[in-house]
């Protein structure tokens, strides 16, 4: 008579998964929240969002919430945070990945086309442009966005200069580029034109790669 052996059977039996930490469900409410903040501010800018709609579209409760957003300017800015930390991210992933054979000036207009003709600048402007009626929250949005765009323009001038390209000319490079393409965002919010997009990103790029080699 044959033994059947139940090893095989409970080493197939699923076992459940560890139950989460309360820090790591709170951690995940919080993400909950701000990525409903994040799509209502896309769709609706700085004027339609309503801080009532949020928690519905989260799917949390409104307790929840106001627990790690007490006020409406606590989740907006909380909400550009996120946005401007994932814009930073993204661009020191392309300049890390940077080899000496890349063509920097393409590299630097896909990080201003990524950022400023991408779906979050839009909502980044609306905060910004609050006016008088929340100066505070203006000034505070002002400051964020200072605080981390600038870091990322250093970055940009620093891996020009390593190519043995003057500081300043590098500075003015980068600063065209993001000119050009907030400028070019700025005019997508009046009429979305993908060729004019192109051909000036086009028009620049000749122009500044013809300055580099002048100045080599």
């Amino acid at each position: 008579m044959s033994t059947i052996s139940t090893n095989s059977n409970a080493s197939k039996t699923k076992q459940p998964s560890p139950r989460r930490t309360q820090e790591q469900r709170r951690e995940a409410t919080r993400k909950q929240i701000l990525a409903a903040a994040i799509s209502l501010l896309r769709e609706k800018g700085y004027a339609g969002f309503r801080i009532s709609e949020v928690a519905e579209k989260a799917q949390v409760s409104r307790g929840a919430q106001t627990h790690h957003f007490p006020t409406k300017d606590s989740l907006l800015l909380a909400a550009l945070e996120q946005v401007y930390s994932d814009a930073r991210e993204d661009t020191f992933k392309l300049i890390k990945s940077l080899t000496p054979e890349s063509d920097l000036i393409t590299a630097l207009f896909q990080d201003g086309e990524n950022f400023f003709l991408g779906p979050y600048f839009s909502m980044a402007l609306s905060l910004l442009n609050v006016g008088d009626g929340n100066t505070s929250l203006g000034r505070q949005v002002q400051e964020m966005s200072k605080d981390n765009r600038r870091p990322l323009e250093i970055a940009w001038v620093n891996a020009f200069v390593e190519r043995g390209i003057n500081q300043s000319l590098a500075e003015n490079i980068v600063s065209s580029a993001y000119c050009l393409f907030r400028g070019l965002a700025v005019r997508q919010l009046l009429h979305v034109d993908p060729h004019h997009v192109k051909q000036q990103a086009e028009f620049w790029g000749k122009l500044l790669r013809k300055e580099l080699e002048q100045k080599a």
